[in-house]
């Protein structure tokens, strides 16, 4: 039985190579450029599904994902029909290409300064050959193709703006620190077509999603284990087993979920019964607290039991007993430390 509920092919996705606009030097933006978007990456027709921020796949995702998803298969209805369709990308913003990441095979990650300060990347894509560092494309230009049946992954980044919910800063790239929701980008009517499109609980207004969760002082948020460099960024895979993440559903930000890269436990994402004190609530003050993992796709299964403890408001405790079944128990030397 697997804790995770989102498809695997999502887990892999390009880490932080984000180094953002550089106009003193190297790639400059195009004049025409501007911080938004006038078209589709991806013929909306063909897409049935798109996913706000803050999706989470362990190893890859353990922390909530600053880019935002499209794909080609409907994974919340059954039966789950797969797609081999080869589609047409088109670069949404005019935009000089800034790098181009090569992952595997034809995938790659590329990314497009437009200003100064606004920048965009997309992930799995099969550019085209004339694409190159230095090309400027302009707004509906195509840019390659995706992979067969492949989702698209659609990044953007304002410096004119901070996420404040990073307690440490230096922990994050770019392009995770300066994160902001593509699809409060696109013009309208594309806007509204998107979000009727959105994989978000109806009962929640905001269909943009969310990356930055900490809180000083309290559990929720993102952890690191003690032996990571406060200087080496939360991305990319000598960082993922060593991640843990107390943040909110995708879907439904409501329902909290635990990310657990590796180091504790093997990766994974949990729930965590209705009655169970809420992560945002946990602070010194409440001592050892147990929380019993809950696969995300039921209530009453129960994977093992979690014990955290914030011993200071920036250094976490922490100890997974896998198929213990239990509502509480101690530590053992098997814990953990973890820091902001």
């Amino acid at each position: 039985r697997s804790a995770m509920v989102t498809p695997s092919l999502l887990a892999a996705c390009g880490g932080g190579m984000g180094t953002g606009p550089d106009p003193e030097g190297g790639v400059q933006p195009p004049p025409n450029g501007v911080a938004q978007f006038t078209v589709s990456p991806l013929d909306l027709d063909r897409i049935p599904l798109l996913v706000p921020l803050g999706h989470l796949a362990p190893p890859g995702h353990v922390l909530p994902t600053d880019h935002v998803y499209f794909y080609q298969v409907n994974f919340d209805q059954r039966p789950i029909v797969p797609s081999t369709a080869v589609l047409p990308v088109y670069a949404p913003a005019t935009g000089a290409v800034n790098f181009m990441l090569h992952q595997a095979g034809d995938d790659w990650k590329v990314q497009f300064i437009s200003t100064r300060d606004f920048s965009y990347y997309i992930d799995h894509l099969q550019p085209l050959p004339t694409l190159k560092v230095g090309s400027i494309v302009q707004a509906g230009d195509q840019i390659g193709t995706t992979n067969p049946g492949g989702a698209l992954d659609l990044g953007a980044y304002d410096l004119r703006t901070t996420r404040r919910g990073f307690l440490v800063p230096a922990r994050y790239p770019d392009q995770s620190l300066h994160c902001v929701s593509p699809w409060a980008y696109f013009t309208e009517p594309l806007r509204t077509t998107m979000y009727a499109k959105m994989r978000r609980h109806p009962a929640v207004a905001d269909k943009d999603g969310q990356i930055d969760f900490d809180v000083a002082g309290r559990l929720v948020g993102n952890w690191f284990e003690e032996s990571v460099p406060v200087d080496q960024t939360a991305s990319g895979p000598a960082g993922w087993p060593k991640s843990l993440a107390f943040v909110f559903d995708e879907v439904d930000p409501r329902v909290v979920r635990i990310s657990i890269g590796g180091t504790v436990a093997p990766p994974g994402i949990w729930g965590i019964p209705e009655d169970a004190p809420p992560p945002a609530t946990v602070s010194v003050a409440s001592g050892l607290v147990a929380y019993r993992l809950m696969y995300t796709e039921s209530t009453t299964i129960q994977y093992g039991l979690m014990l955290v403890q914030l011993t200071a408001d920036d250094r976490l405790m922490v100890e997974v007993f896998v198929g213990n079944q239990q509502g509480g128990g101690a530590f053992t030397t098997a814990a953990r430390i973890y820091r902001r």
